[in-house]
């Protein structure tokens, strides 16, 4: 099956994001499975907005990369893409995978009978991570155009009951709506602890994009009152950071005199990074705002409590007070507590980390393709059949 999936950020490291994630290793595990796929894009960083790579035309995995110029219109992080309806006309795919309520998915919805694909879109569940002004003043409008081309829409794909039950909120039938579980982790992940020994284990770690939404401020107040109990512990921050973001954190390590117990790491990769999660003590994620964190899968996969924030759809990728504990979003003391209460507890920390590898085997990339293989055939053979 030739497939073209459409993202606004270019999908390859150092490029990091959720969607970007999901983006890269879906269409790494369709392209092992014999499909023909182009990911359509641009060269620039979801985090910093910086361009990363060149325009053209790559392969990397097997996956046909193209590199198109966004327009110069940006609402939120969206934006056009220039050139897009040519390129999809070259292409002749019969999948097309729209993800993010952006403006090429409205485009593409648009010239699908003209093209003659099938249109799967992917929206991410925008409303629970809206950061900026213009995107919350344009959501509205861009979710009433969605509406109008509902039908010219093969399938959603939700993530989550969460995103589910909100799409059909919005208007959507539910017979358009197909269920599969994102993110996912590798099925090597779960084994991938007996393949090293850690050397330091006395850490709390982050891990993601350093941004004011993923509360990383918050943490390090948390930090604050863990050293009153546990001073030997560390703090490790791993992830592209916001330059201005970063200084402010860096200002707040200083203030709390901090800082020989937190280091700035900066992005990290394939099993650089599952090593340093693994040998972490717990994964924190202090988000204010979040969906579906994959770190979290990860860590669990990794056999790592995890402390998070009972935001977005996180209820539903981990178990409170089985695989790791949930704290309310913003509150530093409460999240200092909980870490504490794992720290202090190696027992607790144990059954925890046992639950956590077995949880994470119902997120696994290998299940989530094969179930987005189904809603593809479905698609498509309602167009051709």
């Amino acid at each position: 099956m030739r497939i073209a999936i459409v993202c606004s950020y270019y999908p390859w490291p150092p490029s990091v994001g959720g969607v970007e994630t999901i983006v890269r290793d879906v269409s790494i595990e369709l392209a092992k499975r014999g499909h023909e796929v182009h990911v359509i894009t641009t060269p620039f960083d979801v985090t910093t907005g910086r361009q990363i790579s060149e325009y053209g035309v790559e392969e990397k995995n097997g996956v046909i990369t193209h590199k198109l110029r966004p327009g110069k219109l940006k609402v939120g992080y969206g934006r056009f893409l220039k050139g897009l309806k040519d390129l999809v006309n070259r292409i002749k795919p019969e999948i097309v995978h729209s993800h993010h309520l952006h403006p090429h998915t409205l485009q593409l919805a648009g010239w699908k009978d003209e093209l003659n694909y099938s249109l799967i879109v992917e929206l991410h569940h925008p409303i629970v991570s809206l950061e900026k002004l213009s995107a919350k003043i344009a959501f509205p409008l861009a979710f009433y155009l969605l509406k109008r081309k509902v039908n010219n829409i093969d399938s959603f794909i939700a993530h989550t009951e969460l995103e589910k039950r909100w799409l059909e909120d919005k208007g959507v039938h539910s017979d358009k709506i197909s269920t599969v579980r994102f993110p996912a982790i590798p099925q090597k992940l779960l084994s991938f602890h007996s393949h090293f020994t850690c050397l330091d284990e006395n850490y709390l770690l982050f891990l993601g994009r350093l941004t004011w939404v993923k509360g990383v401020h918050i943490l390090i107040k948390a930090l604050k009152y863990v050293k009153d109990i546990e001073p030997g512990l560390r703090l490790k921050l791993a992830g592209p950071p916001d330059p201005r973001y970063e200084r402010y954190l860096r200002n707040l390590v200083e203030s709390l005199h901090l800082n020989s117990s937190v280091d700035f790491l900066g992005p990290m990769h394939g099993d650089e990074k599952y090593r340093i999660i693994k040998c972490s003590k717990i994964l924190v994620l202090p988000s204010l705002k979040e969906y579906t964190p994959g770190v979290l899968l990860e860590a669990q996969a990794l056999g790592v409590p995890v402390v998070a924030t009972r935001v977005g759809a996180v209820p539903e990728i981990m178990l409170d007070g089985e695989t790791g504990l949930l704290v309310k979003a913003g509150d530093a003391y409460e999240l200092a507590k909980s870490i504490i209460m794992l720290v202090k507890n190696d027992d607790l920390r144990r059954r925890f980390s046992v639950k956590a590898r077995e949880w994470a085997e119902k997120f696994t990339l290998e299940l989530a393709v094969t179930r987005l293989e189904e809603v593809y055939e479905c698609a498509f053979s309602k167009r051709n059949g």
